[in-house]
Parts: structure tokens; C-alpha cells; sequence
């Protein structure tokens, strides 16, 4: 077994896809290998396009026991969304798999230190995210980079020939 904690941080790009095709790549062919898929999802974005779906303009309109209902309901929300984009890559694979949703603050802080309370020994992600500027990676993947204790695979999504 080469790797046993494959943890991939997923944001649904194009780059994101192609880490993930790879990471699932390296899981069947150890099925002992664990795959985890973390994306980080700016919570209190989703709260705020909850409240204005119902038509409320600002959280003062609700109790804390609401809006922690809302809070609650966007993140299964979310869950389940990000469970449907990546079903069809994960078809099939006997491996372990676990999905985790992470809290928006700094998101290669949290993949550094998602990798290390997980054992996580190698990360695979997407060079470029959904946010990133220009360049052969984003920030994201070059603070991962230089602060992972650990392999970390860079995956470029393939140019169109």
C-alpha cells in the first residue's frame, strides 16, 4: 500500500475534476486506501442566499435558533449537491470514502491542517480553483505546496488538443 489517507480538496472546477479523477486513479488500485474529499463552502454566503430565497434581507429577522436551522439546512444542502457532482467518479470504488464540508476562512490553512488530524499521507488537488487568478497555480495550491507535511499532487486539468 503506497498511500493510505488520500485526502482531495474539491471546489468543482475543471482543475478539482481532474485531482479528483486522479486521487480515484490511485484508489482503485489500492482498494485499502482511504479517500477523503473535502470542499470548503462559505457558510455564511449560503445563509445569506437562504434568507433572501425567503425574502428576508438580514439575519436580525430571525432568532438564533432559525438561523442555526438555516445554517444547518444549507450545509445538507451543500452536502448533498457536492455528493451529486462527484457520484459518477466515485461509481464503483470499494474504497473508504468520506466527504467533509470545512467552514470558508483561510482554505489552504485548512487543507494543511485537514491533512495532518486525518493522517492524510498524500494530497492530490487541482492547480487552479474557482477563485484563482491567472498563473500555473493558485494560491490555494501554493500555500498547500510549501506547507504540507506531505506529498502533495498537483493535477492540471488536460488542454483541449
Amino acid at each position: 500500500m503506497l498511500y493510505d489517507n488520500i485526502m482531495v480538496p474539491y471546489d468543482g472546477s475543471e482543475s478539482a475534476q481532474a485531482a479528483l479523477a486522479e486521487a480515484v486513479r490511485y484508489a482503485r488500485e489500492d482498494p485499502g486506501a482511504a479517500l477523503h474529499i473535502v470542499q470548503i463552502v462559505d457558510t455564511e454566503q449560503l445563509v445569506i442566499e437562504k434568507l433572501e430565497k425567503e425574502g428576508r434581507n438580514t439575519p436580525d429577522e430571525l432568532s438564533s435558533v432559525l438561523l442555526h436551522a438555516h445554517y444547518d439546512e444549507a450545509l445538507a444542502e451543500a452536502d448533498a449537491a457536492l455528493r451529486r457532482q462527484i457520484g459518477g467518479l466515485l461509481k464503483g470504488l470499494m474504497n473508504e470514502i468520506t466527504v467533509d464540508l470545512l467552514d470558508e476562512t483561510v482554505p489552504g490553512e485548512q487543507i494543511v491542517a485537514f491533512a495532518d488530524e486525518h493522517a492524510c499521507d498524500l494530497i492530490v488537488m487541482g492547480s487552479r480553483g474557482l477563485g484563482a487568478l491567472r498563473g500555473i497555480l493558485g494560491s490555494v495550491s501554493s500555500h498547500v505546496l510549501r506547507e504540507a507535511a506531505v506529498p502533495v499532487l498537483i493535477v492540471k486539468q488536460r488542454a483541449e488538443r
